[in-house]
């Protein structure tokens, strides 16, 4: 495969590992903390590409999902391959589904998802592509086993109630340890790890807990989870909300150590082997370079009428979604200015995609500009 030179934008996580594919990457974050420094989001492709060093102009330019409204303008114009990571494919697919238009190759992490965000199948190659563990943080380590069962990740109960509500069921059936934030010490402490996936999804910490070599204990979806993982050999499975199930598969693989041990070196085994950063990058590029990239490129740039029109209705539901915002913190002052630049900003750029959707539109028909 020949190197190429990428841009990556938004959420840096792949960088290290097209790095170590030997390609050139650069990165533009929205915490500014990437190789190209922009003053304030959201931002035009066209900026981002100016503070490009001199001479470097990318092969690819490659968004990550960061579950934010679109934080770069204008990727629909490039004249050269683009290509989106969509994570939370399941919880902004109402947008999301118009927002893939714009990208000639579209990797989606649920697959059930995968026709939703396949706009135009003559012109874009969309592929399911599963969540992973960054093995350098995700690193199984031999720490003593003091708790039966874990759970590490949010517990709101305002913003994720059915969880809230699970955590406590159990918590109150059997010694549960519950925490944000860091994982990988905890994993590590657990004798069983308990994930909940929040909307059906194959979600990180799926593959975060494998990776730490602990046995996973987590709820049957689907998205493809099957053709991943088996249960009982590579992680054990509970039905949705059922908590007597969660309880007794949790205190007994807590008390059966050589049982447990075997799944988890073999759920270990499967993400080391399948489910890296490095075997993502490997397949997102292999992809991209034995696709027609040239051909999906002037397809899209021949199409970008159909790209405005749907342009349209992702800016319009973004400058709404801040609007909102902008009224429920009328009593912070900074916030309230923040919110009211982005419902601007994305109006603006709703008005662009409209003024360009008008311009395509009228030299089709040959009316003179």
């Amino acid at each position: 495969m020949r190197t190429m030179k990428i841009l990556l934008l938004g959420f840096p996580v792949l960088k290290k590992a097209f790095l170590q594919c030997g390609h050139e990457v650069l990165t533009c974050t929205t915490d500014q903390c990437g190789d190209i420094w922009i003053e304030a989001f959201p931002v035009s492709i066209d900026r981002v590409l100016q503070s490009l060093p001199r001479g470097w102009s990318p092969d690819l330019v490659f968004l990550m999902d960061e579950s934010t409204e679109p934080m770069f303008f204008g990727l629909e114009r490039l004249a050269i391959p683009t290509a989106w990571y969509t994570i939370d494919a399941h919880l902004h697919l109402h947008w999301h589904k118009a927002y893939a238009a714009v990208f000639d190759f579209v990797f989606v992490a649920q697959k059930d998802y995968v026709l939703d965000y396949t706009c135009d199948p003559s012109r874009q190659a969309v592929t399911w592509l599963p969540l992973f563990s960054d093995l350098e943080r995700d690193c199984h380590c031999v720490l003593p086993k003091i708790y039966d069962l874990s759970f590490v990740g949010v517990i709101n109960s305002t913003w994720k109630p059915e969880r809230s509500r699970l955590l406590e069921a159990v918590g109150a059936r059997t010694p549960l340890y519950t925490t944000t934030g860091e994982y990988v010490s905890v994993f590590n402490r657990s004798k069983v790890v308990l994930n909940e996936c929040a909307a059906n999804d194959v979600n990180f910490r799926i593959f975060e807990a494998l990776a730490c070599g602990s046995l996973l204990l987590t709820e049957h979806v689907g998205n493809g989870f099957d053709e991943l993982f088996q249960d009982r050999k590579h992680l054990v499975m509970y039905d949705r909300s059922n908590i007597n199930q969660i309880v007794e598969l949790a205190q007994y693989y807590a008390h059966h150590k050589q049982e447990r041990e075997a799944i988890a070196y073999a759920g270990r085994e499967v993400v080391l082997k399948s489910h890296s950063t490095v075997h993502r990058a490997q397949t997102i590029t292999e992809i991209i370079q034995t696709s027609n990239s040239h051909k999906f490129v002037s397809s899209r740039q021949a199409k970008l009428s159909e790209v405005y029109e749907l342009l349209t209705y992702v800016y319009e539901h973004a400058a709404g979604i801040y609007e909102v915002a902008s009224q429920r913190h009328q009593q912070s002052a900074l916030q309230f200015r923040e919110c009211v630049r982005m419902h601007t900003m994305y109006q603006d750029v709703r008005r662009d995609a409209l003024q360009r959707l008008r311009g395509h539109a009228q030299y089709s028909s040959g009316v003179s500009l």
